[in-house]
């Protein structure tokens, strides 16, 4: 998913899009997909809206032999929408990523494997933060997401374990996208689909960050990620 406009990364963003803004030198979404690529990901669907052609124009057909497809979000009508864009492609299981979010190739790893044995039809990256109330909050019945509360009063979050925005689901998942209604900040939210397909029977787990997950939100985050060892980006 990479059609966000970033409002909280300006003025930077008045020039490029928020996936393409550079931490230690390379954009964003540059080393998401690097990352994906390297954890076993074969084919790319960009989501894509604003400032659209400085995305395609840095990527081209393909990026590191690995082809990709671009779907244009015509306007910001939040991640279920993005999602559901791509709603006549999606055939067997799929990986979502937010371009916004630097996670390992290890930690990648763990969402995109496949066993014929799995019980759960869906994986949802999750990693601990102090300030949990900024973010969408998981609780969880062992390694089974129970529910998510979306930006809780501080004191009031049921956890310290926070929604990563990285996922993998089965292609039924898609169904449950496809019938997510407007949130109460008017738009269509991956999360409240993810809250419709358990309620609907389906198993989702929750997979513990083992490596450091950086959420670039703000110009702090923004600052705070360009200071870290290159060390822990994604390679």
């Amino acid at each position: 998913m990479a059609a966000g406009r970033g409002v909280r990364l300006r003025p930077i963003t008045e020039r490029v899009p928020k996936c393409m803004v550079a931490v230690k030198g390379k954009p964003l979404l540059e080393r998401v997909l690097t990352s994906v690529i390297s954890a076993g990901i074969t084919e790319l669907n960009l989501v894509v809206g604003y400032k659209k052609e400085i995305i395609e124009d840095h990527f081209g057909p393909k990026f590191e032999g690995v082809k990709i497809t671009y779907f244009v979000q015509q306007e910001p009508k939040g991640t279920a929408h993005a999602v559901s864009l791509l709603q006549d492609y999606i055939k067997g299981k799929f990986f979502v990523a937010n371009a916004d979010v630097l996670a390992s190739t290890r930690d990648y790893k763990r969402l995109i494997r496949v066993d014929e044995d799995e019980e759960f039809n869906g994986l949802v990256l999750a990693r601990k933060d102090p300030e949990p109330w900024k973010y969408g909050v998981i609780k969880t019945k062992g390694n089974m997401v129970d529910y998510i509360v979306e930006k809780p009063n501080p004191d009031k979050e049921p956890s310290n374990l926070v929604n990563a925005g990285i996922y993998r689901f089965d292609s039924d998942f898609m169904d449950a996208v496809m019938a997510t209604g407007l949130s109460q900040r008017g738009e269509y939210e991956l999360v409240d689909s993810m809250r419709n397909y358990i309620a609907a029977g389906k198993r989702v787990d929750c997979v513990r960050c083992e490596d450091k997950c950086v959420d670039i939100s703000d110009i702090e985050d923004l600052k705070m990620a360009n200071q870290m060892d290159e060390a822990i980006f994604p390679k």
